[in-house]
């Protein structure tokens, strides 16, 4: 496709296929039905009870996302439990913030009851002893996606609520496929692209980074060899552009609006770009697939938020920061927040437990797709040394296959010793 600006559906499908590759639009299985939750009814206290939830990027008075949806939530909690007194704190994204949680939290042991918060600060926290394992039933548990609540186990015990999943998949600019003959501005068009800090392309045969106790490095296995085999065959099919290698999510995401790319692989926070951009109409000029289906079972790749309970000795305050953490990652929220005037959407992507997956759907026919792919998605285990593997192993050994230097197997070959001694010593 480099070297011919036209693209033709056929054509990028015709090399798909010849790799083994289906792009699934085919309906995935649906969410199961709504289960009641144990945050649903209202919670006596015999006194009040005030709590501080931070929240990054929550501005007072601002319209972006994280600050409609945290003072709905509120809202919607205080109409149930009227006892109870929410306080958020928030802060930009980045160093400044992350900076501001760490000197409470694992400094001061003090600051925020319940926090959003991710992987890597999951094992901080964790190891440090600074937060409170969830009380979950055993339906509770059950409810949760599976790869989902491993990543919020240290040392065998869940510590943090997972609260949403966020799968990669296929976002489809159908008017590249309706073209025929040359493009009227002669610009370059591809078929495929994707950001360059994931590996979902190896999991489509089997392949898994690690054994499912953790313990064992498996990113070596026929089933991964086989997925990057896969890959490969789409980077000497010039499928994909040229600087493919270093296109960052920005990059890959604006190349997709330009309209330079014909299939993009993202997570569902563009679905909101799109929805917002009148040149865009789902349906008609852009789509969504699942991830590419090969040998293995319809899969994909994907990240998990947390909400995370701090430790401390105020009882009083710990439960009611549970509840709220229940409340805040459970199926009453989304309806709730439906139910204000305006409206809210609480859900920012797919939740992380079935009873609440399908809510997410709700909000339109794209995400009603989407909501269905957590079911398959895989969430990396939250292993502290996982950065270094990607970062100084796996991302040159990937790079070393795609640019033809080395095979598949001798790259994922020579990144296993490295990555089981990282492993042993996380598990440590």
């Amino acid at each position: 496709m480099s070297s011919d600006p036209t693209i033709s559906r056929r054509r990028f499908l015709e090399s798909l296929a010849a790799v083994g590759v289906v792009v699934a639009c085919g309906p995935t299985a649906a969410p199961a039905p709504s289960a009641s939750s144990s945050a649903s009814a209202p919670v006596a206290t015999a006194k009040p009870v005030s709590i501080e939830w931070w929240r990054r990027n929550y501005t007072p008075g601002s319209q972006n996302a994280e600050t409609i949806t945290s003072d709905a939530a509120v809202k919607g909690w205080k109409e149930r439990n009227p006892n109870f007194t929410i306080t958020i704190q928030g802060g930009p994204f980045g160093p400044e913030t992350d900076q501001k949680f760490d000197i409470a939290i694992l400094q001061q042991k003090a600051g925020p009851d319940v926090f959003h918060t991710t992987g890597g600060d999951v094992l901080k926290y964790a190891a440090a002893g600074q937060l409170s394992e969830p009380p979950l039933t055993d339906a509770e548990r059950r409810d949760f996606n599976p790869s989902a609540l491993q990543a919020t186990t240290y040392k065998g015990k869940v510590v943090a609520y997972p609260l949403w999943i966020v799968p990669w998949f296929e976002y489809i600019n159908v008017d590249l496929f309706k073209e025929a003959g040359k493009r009227a501005n002669g610009k370059q068009a591809y078929g495929f692209a994707h950001a360059n800090d994931e590996f979902a392309f190896m999991l489509i045969d089997g392949g898994r980074p690690y054994d499912k106790d953790v313990k064992t490095w498996t990113f070596n296995s026929a089933e991964a060899v086989s997925g990057l085999e896969k890959w490969v065959a789409l980077a000497q099919a010039k499928v994909m552009p040229p600087d493919f290698l270093t296109l960052n999510p920005n990059d890959s995401q604006a190349r997709f609006l330009s309209g330079d790319i014909a299939i993009l692989q993202r997570p569902s926070a563009m679905i909101n770009v799109l929805n917002a951009d009148k040149n865009w109409e789902f349906g008609k000029n852009w789509d969504i697939a699942n991830f590419p289906k090969a040998k293995g079972d319809q899969t994909a790749w994907g990240g998990v938020g947390f909400i995370a309970v701090r430790e401390q000795q105020d009882a009083d305050k710990k439960a009611a920061a549970h509840q709220f953490a229940k409340y805040l990652t459970g199926p009453d929220i989304g309806p709730d927040l439906k139910k204000q005037t305006p409206p809210v959407e609480y859900w920012l992507a797919p939740a992380g437990r079935t009873s609440a997956a399908g809510i997410y759907g709700d909000y339109h026919p794209a995400k009603a797709k989407v909501a269905k792919m957590g079911a398959f998605t895989y969430v990396l285990p939250n292993v502290s040394t996982w950065s270094e593997i990607d970062q100084k192993y796996m991302r040159p050994a990937r790079d070393a296959a795609l640019e033809g230097k080395k095979t598949p197997k001798q790259a994922l070959d020579e990144v296993t010793p490295a990555a089981q001694r990282l492993l042993d010593e996380a598990n440590r």
